[in-house]
């Protein structure tokens, strides 16, 4: 049942995508499709001759080519590529996992992707896996059965495991997270830089207790910017204090009750830097709580650079990621794998400048 699920679903979504090119194609026109053996008897050629110039096989003469294309143009024709995809059993589809849409960190990812995708003629089937194994192996399962073609995975969404059981067979790209030992392609940002540049700008100001608020896994990323953190702590001098590091989910409760112990045991943070902009609302909306005032008692600096960053009060100092490019490079990535580019196949990191933006905190 669950195989029927997945292959309704998916041509739910392709017809989705044919239904919505052919009402724009069809935009003015007569409303009958002219066929392949009308070109080509129009132009005075067999229909091979025609499926050749659609194919842009270089054995048809320039005159021949042109005068099919002329046809085409005047008749309006439009291939059927769903037919066509089906009988080279290439889907033109591919997929991008997420971990969560609720974060908007993801959503700008998300939307670069889409756009990859459509610039590049390929439909895309976005989705989250919220934690759950059994989604995952869903979109797993589309590649398995040649219902996608290749897939992206942002941040944590699968393990070292899965991935490496992956790029035997399929074409795999990995967004913002790299996995130790995985030689796989990743498009992602200098984490370690980009946190060395943060706590930086906090001890610039004179704070020298800063605390950083990680995710709640040691990804790629965490244990970098935790690099970083130190390599800013070193150049200034300033002891490092494991303490002041503290792991969680992005969950308001959470982030609050590491704030608290903080504070609670004494190491008296004059300076947070948080993992994401959603983790930095929530330390906002804690230390108001407490009646502590930013930036006046402690600085805060996130990561990320979403919208959130800007709609606080006060808005949040942050690292800027470049969410939409990351998603726009994955996916090109991926698409120039699948179409056997010149150094597609070249694994290894794809770096994108990061930006600091200071804001009120």
């Amino acid at each position: 049942m669950l195989v029927i699920w997945q292959i309704m679903c998916y041509y739910q979504i392709v017809i989705a995508f044919n239904v919505i090119d052919y009402k724009k194609s069809c935009r003015g026109m007569d409303p009958r499709m002219s066929s392949i053996k009308e070109v080509a008897s129009r132009a005075g050629v067999s229909v091979a001759t025609v499926s050749r110039v659609l194919n842009n096989d270089p054995v048809v003469k320039p005159d021949t080519k042109n005068k099919v294309l002329q046809v085409i143009k005047d008749m309006n024709y439009k291939p059927n590529m769903l037919a066509k995809n089906l009988r080279k059993q290439a889907s033109r589809t591919i997929v991008m996992v997420l971990p969560s849409m609720s974060n908007p960190y993801f959503s700008e990812i998300a939307r670069g992707a889409q756009a990859a995708a459509y610039d590049h003629t390929y439909n895309i089937i976005i989705g989250t896996i919220e934690s759950k194994r059994w989604i995952l192996d869903t979109y797993i399962n589309m590649l398995k059965t040649n219902l996608a073609e290749g897939i992206v995975f942002v941040s944590s969404s699968a393990s070292t495991e899965l991935v490496e059981s992956l790029m035997g067979d399929y074409k795999v790209v990995l967004c913002t997270e790299y996995y130790k030992g995985v030689d796989a392609a990743c498009i992602t940002i200098d984490n370690r830089k980009a946190a060395y540049e943060a706590a930086s700008e906090l001890i610039g100001r004179g704070l020298t207790s800063i605390a950083y608020i990680a995710g709640s896994r040691e990804t790629s990323s965490v244990l970098a910017r935790i690099e970083g953190y130190k390599d800013a702590l070193h150049e200034a001098g300033i002891p490092f204090r494991p303490e002041l590091i503290a792991g969680v989910q992005n969950k308001f409760e959470h982030v609050k009750d590491a704030v608290n112990r903080m504070v609670e045991q004494g190491l008296e943070p004059d300076g947070i830097i948080t993992h994401s902009d959603m983790q930095a609302a929530y330390v906002l909306k804690g230390i108001k709580e407490r009646s502590i005032h930013v930036p006046q008692e402690i600085g805060l600096i996130s990561f990320d650079g979403t919208f959130l960053a800007e709609i606080t009060n006060p808005t949040i100092t942050s690292i800027v990621q470049p969410l939409y490019d990351l998603g726009y490079g994955a996916v090109r990535k991926l698409v120039q794998k699948l179409n056997n580019e010149p150094k597609a196949e070249e694994e290894g990191l794809i770096v994108l400048p990061h930006q600091l933006v200071v804001r009120e905190t």
